[in-house]
């Protein structure tokens, strides 16, 4: 039952006079004008710094409720229709040489090519080289360019934060890359005004460049391991004018690639405007120290760029393929990815080639093209799914109070506003990423007729099923699940339009998914939420230029028909099998209102959080006491790499979902107790497991090569900021990272540690 027009008016001046009115707060209390204190005389606040529900404050209470899931006035779209701009494709970074250069004992890498005048890379942070200097702290030559405070790079000092296997995993080419506000004219449809360069940060390539969209791509192949710089560019200051969201401070988290802990992006090291990050992404295949030890099978392996193969230890059937990379600054990690923190990563191998016409008995031939030796990405295309809102000016929003989810009322596919691709008449490879905040997808193709059309699933967060499913609609996807499909367009004729629709419902405060629609509804549109239905539209063409070759012209005499060379094999990898456990764990995700994620005495948190912060969400560890976050806090220890675990997530509490997100490993989905699992996650790797409501699902994990401090959380990006995370530590057999690594607390002076604390939970002899 939908509102009246009269009604709807009504309610969308409230809750647009709400969202004034929050704005102003968030403002006058960065401005120093009001206090919390203030805040709660007020009646704004409760004590326990909660935002109190009340008309004229809250667009969520239900007199200011607007006729859409975000709870805000529906987003002018100032005359754009849905697809009328073309979909862009990702920005393809380009690598460097990276060379060795011998320096006092230890070999740094020096940047060749564009970024030859960059500071070499080296295996220990710069701060360590900061701290050292001795004399006039205006002369020392590692400090922070911009602010002049604090060292020039990020990564806190000392041998924990140093580059794990540093030698073995030799940078062998580099990226540079600015984290910034963005270019004039970004926009997410030509009929849509500009974004402020504040209201959208996203990345640009070089040191201290603007960004733009759409996000990066970068393609990294097994046996060429990459060394990533990423510059701060944002404003020095916190409430820079246009900064209406996010944290001027980031980490850049490789979701969910196989490096050392300093290097994973999650270790609470954030760094400041000025500074720089160095991230060494190894490439390295998993269970390298344990399995094809001496690189021996074909499989395990990367292509050479001249077409042959790079044999890399490691298990083959752990090869990884669509990533993702994004912001990992706790507490605030919505805010940021959401602003534009984030990228896609393809890895390939000798069996995932991106090449569909090199035939050397280990290439699948999957779809993707012919002109490169790897990576073409002709017909394989990356879909970065989120969703979006703004204000009445067009300018980006987000609801910075709201503790369950925030869910936009503008579909975006790679950053555009329902964009359209021409497609040519044959198979094509798609990597969808469900990019938003809180928005869970039912993704489905219908054809002209408004009927479904047979896709091909084949993989799951980046891991190649052992058999392709055939399916008429993709499982429910949440936030930060990949599935990689393929679509056979030469069913169609030219001129056919085909649409990508989604046929997920929400819960309107953003918690988690209703029942999901019909197709037929979907196509008809859901008036209360314009993300429902059809979201991006593929024109059928006779031809198209190509990506990977400009100036090349793609047709139907020489890329389709018997010219499509690509093929979706009958098994794509093998089963890695179920086996006894050294230890099972149970992991409950629920709610704990109140939350503890602040220090009792001094009321701040590890890292530092907003001063009104609630934390409503909690994890449980093997049926001790609920925690929510604090990076000071370990409340699960791996003691020994190579073993083997089996956990269980919970869904703690009913009528919310949690998409549940595992550091650094993937887990081979065993069972969802005595719920269905579907086909396409049986038995496979994954690194996000949507719980259901009131679910669970158990897995198989083992640990191995790398040392340091992880997390694991729900990857629904607003529980992640109120603390839905937990802390666990990996122990290395040897070697520095065999203890437990002290907790770094970034300051725009530096990084001082504190002596973690062991939960009783964390100590692996209290385990099931």
């Amino acid at each position: 039952m939908y509102i009246s027009d009269k009604a709807s008016r009504i309610r969308q001046r409230e809750a647009q006079r709400a969202r004034k009115n929050r704005a102003e707060i968030v403002k006058a209390r960065a401005l120093g004008q009001v206090t919390r204190r203030d805040l709660i005389k007020w009646g704004a606040f409760t004590a326990g710094g909660l935002l109190v529900c009340k008309n004229g404050l809250s667009p969520f209470a239900r007199s200011a409720f607007a006729d859409i899931p975000t709870g805000t006035p529906r987003s002018p779209l100032f005359g754009a229709q849905r697809f009328t701009t073309p979909l862009p494709r990702l920005q393809l970074q380009t690598p460097v040489p990276m060379v060795p250069v011998a320096r006092d004992g230890e070999t740094d890498a020096a940047f060749t090519g564009t970024y030859a005048g960059e500071r070499p890379a080296r295996r220990l942070s710069y701060h360590n080289d900061y701290n050292a200097f001795v004399g006039d702290p205006n002369d020392n030559p590692f400090r922070n360019p911009v602010s002049n405070r604090g060292p020039i790079e990020g990564r806190p000092p000392t041998e924990f934060f140093a580059h794990q296997r540093w030698n073995q995993f030799f940078p062998k080419v580099g990226y540079v890359l600015s984290w910034s506000p963005c270019v004039p004219g970004t926009k997410f449809h030509p009929d849509m005004p500009d974004q402020n360069p504040n209201s959208v940060w996203t990345y640009g390539a070089g040191p201290f460049t603007l960004g733009s969209f759409a996000p990066p791509l970068f393609k990294g192949r097994y046996g060429e391991p990459i060394l990533t710089r990423v510059y701060n560019n944002t404003p020095v200051e916190r409430e820079a004018p246009g900064v209406n969201f996010g944290r001027n401070e980031s980490q850049f988290h490789f979701h969910n690639a196989h490096n050392g802990a300093e290097s994973d992006g999650a270790t609470g090291a954030h760094h400041f405007p000025g500074t720089f990050y160095d991230y060494l992404w190894g490439t390295a295949l998993a269970r390298g120290d344990r399995i094809n030890t001496g690189a021996t099978d074909r499989r395990a392996s990367g292509p050479d760029g001249n077409g042959g193969l790079v044999n890399v230890p490691g298990d083959f059937r752990e090869i990884q393929g669509t990533m993702w990379a994004h912001d990992h600054r706790f507490f605030f990690t919505a805010e940021n990815v959401y602003k534009g923190n984030l990228s896609m990563v393809n890895y390939y191998s000798g069996p995932d080639r991106g090449n569909e016409q090199l035939v050397d008995g280990v290439n699948l031939r999957l779809p993707s093209g012919k002109f490169l030796d790897y990576g073409n990405i002709d017909f394989d295309v990356n879909l970065i799914i989120t969703d979006g809102a703004t204000d009445p000016d067009g300018q980006y929003f987000f609801d910075i109070f709201t503790t369950d989810g925030f869910l936009g009322d503008i579909p975006l596919v790679n950053f555009a506003y329902a964009p359209y691709m021409e497609v040519l008449p044959r198979k094509y490879r798609f990597r969808i990423l469900a990019g938003a905040m809180s928005r869970f997808w039912k993704l489905g193709f219908a054809n002209p007729n408004g009927s479904a059309i047979a896709i091909k699933q084949i993989a799951n967060d980046g891991n190649l099923l052992v058999n392709p499913v055939l399916l008429t609609a993709l499982d429910t996807q949440g936030v930060a699940e990949r599935y990689d499909v393929v679509v056979d367009f030469s069913r169609f004729r030219i001129g056919d339009k085909i649409k990508l629709v989604n046929m997920q419902a929400m819960r309107d405060d953003g918690r988690g998914p209703l029942a999901p629609v019909t197709l037929a509804q979907a196509l008809a549109g859901v008036p209360s939420d314009p993300c429902i239905g059809p979201i991006m539209e593929f024109r059928v063409v006779s031809s198209v230029a190509s990506v990977d070759a400009p100036g090349e012209i793609l047709t139907t005499a020489n890329s389709c028909g018997a010219n499509d060379k690509s093929q979706v094999p009958l098994q794509l990898t093998q089963q890695i099998p179920i086996v006894q456990p050294v230890r099972t764990r149970v992991i409950e995700f629920g709610r704990s209102i109140g939350g503890d994620s602040r220090d009792p005495e001094t009321g701040q948190c590890t890292p530092d959080c907003p001063e009104n912060m609630p934390f409503p969400w909690s994890v449980k560890v093997n049926g001790e006491d609920a925690h929510t976050f604090n990076a000071n806090r370990i409340s699960l220890l791996v003691p020994r790499p190579g073993e083997i675990e089996h956990w269980t997530f919970v869904n703690a509490g009913g009528g919310w979902d949690h998409p549940i997100h595992l550091h650094f490993e993937e887990g081979i989905t065993m069972n969802r107790g005595d719920d269905t699992i579907p086909a396409t996650e049986r038995l496979v790797r994954k690194d996000v497991w949507r719980l259901r409501e009131a679910g669970q699902v158990q897995l198989q994990v083992q640990f191995g090569e790398y040392g340091g401090s992880y997390v694991n959380h729900c990857h629904n990006t607003v529980h992640e900021d109120f603390a839905m995370l937990m802390r666990y530590q990996l122990l290395a057999e040897s070697g520095t990272q065999a203890a437990v690594t002290p907790t770094p607390n970034p300051t725009p002076d530096g990084v001082f540690f504190t002596t973690p604390e062991i939960l009783p939970e964390g100590n692996p002899s209290s385990s099931a």
